[in-house]
């Protein structure tokens, strides 16, 4: 029911805000780096995050939930999606970004998103980080925040993904035995409703509407805070290795860019048009193509996370598994050439395949 009421609310809220940007001039410009058509109003996270936030209200007003218990989290959410529409509209400097992302960040791991324990990662025991915890915590929600919103840069991508790391973090829960919080459900709704906007189809040959921002901010926030406080105690639903490999594609793709730019003699932040996702158009792939192709990549990835500990796999060969996957995405940010070309055989290929089928 949580899913469904927050699928409607988003189908319903953004014709409506979609109209009112336009009319107050709230779009996105094509520049050097963004490339799409028109002036498009980035007011998906807004109508994604309305409703989960007055829904998770309802909820949290009927579980009797103390103001204490409950101000830390809304108020991040609602501090980073102010920020993010100011931010749409204004351009912010990226300081005064990272400042609000610190404090959001700190507000939810006061709430309890506290990454205390790591699990068993490398076969030795169990991977306490102490007093550290607070610190480490702060420093990967602030990580998750710019990556997913670092990979929001084609037409359904980080909705998409955000869609399946939900789903697998659903699917983690109900394997263990127990029910998801409805929030992960409310997540979904509006994040299936908005990409019905945004990702190209068959019956929609482009975004009429962006996440801007202030969605991909709090997405990657909300996605921090279950993906902390599943994997912990007294939780501890699935272990931390298990969130690396559902969130494994934006964490590789950040720390990627960021050290490719640094090892070219660039600022870190320094926008460019070589993520992941761009590797695919520069293969030739168009964004409706490339979406989907990433997003069951992603998929992948997460199978393995969930999948393979079911089936009696070592928590610990994940690990490995994941850093070694870690370093070759990295290498690849750095050096994209051969994949983009390998890319390239493989479009060439299904091309063939279809004419041929065709002929």
């Amino acid at each position: 029911m949580t899913f469904l009421i927050c699928l409607i609310g988003t189908l319903c809220l953004v014709p409506i805000l979609r109209r009112l940007a336009i009319e107050t001039n709230f779009v996105d410009i094509p520049d050097d780096r963004k490339h799409h058509d028109g002036l498009i109003p980035p007011i998906g996270g807004i109508a994604i995050f309305i409703p989960f936030l007055v829904l998770s209200g309802v909820y949290a007003f009927q579980a009797d939930l103390l103001l204490q218990d409950i101000w830390p989290f809304f108020t991040a959410v609602i501090m980073l999606l102010l920020l993010g529409v100011v931010d749409d509209k204004y351009h912010i400097n990226a300081n005064f970004k990272f400042l609000v992302h610190f404090l959001a960040a700190i507000l939810v791991v006061y709430n309890g998103a506290n990454l205390s324990s790591m699990g068993n990662l490398f076969g030795y025991g169990e991977s306490n980080f102490g007093w550290f915890a607070p610190i480490f915590s702060v420093f990967c929600v602030v990580y998750l925040i710019n990556a997913i919103n670092m990979i929001d840069g084609i037409d359904g991508l980080s909705c998409g993904l955000g869609v399946i790391m939900t789903g697998y973090l659903i699917l983690a829960c109900m394997l263990a035995g127990l029910i998801p919080p409805a929030g992960l459900y409310m997540l979904a709704g509006g994040l299936v409703g908005y990409l019905w906007y945004n990702m190209r189809t068959p019956f929609r040959s482009s975004a009429i509407v962006f996440l801007g921002d202030a969605g991909s901010m709090v997405l990657g926030l909300i996605l921090a805070w279950y993906a902390m406080t599943l994997s912990q105690n007294p939780e501890d639903i699935f272990q931390p290795i298990t969130v690396a490999w559902i969130l494994a594609l934006p964490i590789w793709d950040a720390f990627g860019m960021l050290t490719a730019r640094i090892r070219q003699g660039r600022r870190p932040f320094a926008p460019d048009r070589n993520h992941f996702h761009h590797h695919f158009l520069a293969a030739g792939f168009t964004q409706g193509q490339a979406t989907p192709l990433i997003m069951v990549y992603s998929a992948l990835l997460g199978a393995i996370g969930v999948f393979l500990p079911k089936a009696g796999f070592p928590y610990w060969m994940l690990t490995y598994m994941w850093i070694f996957m870690w370093l070759v995405h990295a290498q690849l940010s750095h050096k994209p050439a051969k994949f983009i070309a390998f890319l390239r055989r493989i479009r060439v290929r299904v091309w063939q395949t279809k004419h041929a089928a065709n002929s």
